[in-house]
């Protein structure tokens, strides 16, 4: 999987007429970000900034250091591998992290 330069899967939703020629692919993968940057999923949790309401990048998440259990560690695979194939397709993903965890990604 994501091992192309092409959308990784075909996205219609139900009970809209939309055709999926970007848009829909482009709103899903954008809904699944913010997911995985909310309470919904265990991954991520504020940044000390946010939390606090000052400095920059206040609206940035880092990873949860609670993230250890074999599942969330399945789930960091796979958000690797979705940004790999988002590099590859050149698709940008809509992850708040601060520039110090892109950094070490780069």
């Amino acid at each position: 999987m994501f091992k192309t330069g092409h959308r990784f899967w075909s996205v219609v939703f139900t009970g809209e007429g939309a055709e999926d020629v970007g848009g829909p692919y482009r709103e899903h993968i954008t809904e699944m970000c913010s997911e995985l940057m909310s309470k919904a999923v265990p991954l991520f949790i504020p940044s000390p900034n946010q939390r606090s309401g000052v400095g920059t990048h206040r609206d940035c998440f880092v990873i949860s250091p609670s993230a250890t259990l074999p599942m969330h560690l399945g789930m960091f695979e796979f958000l690797g591998r979705l940004m790999g194939g988002a590099i590859r397709s050149n698709e940008p993903l809509s992850l708040y992290l601060p520039p110090i965890i892109w950094k070490k990604i780069v």
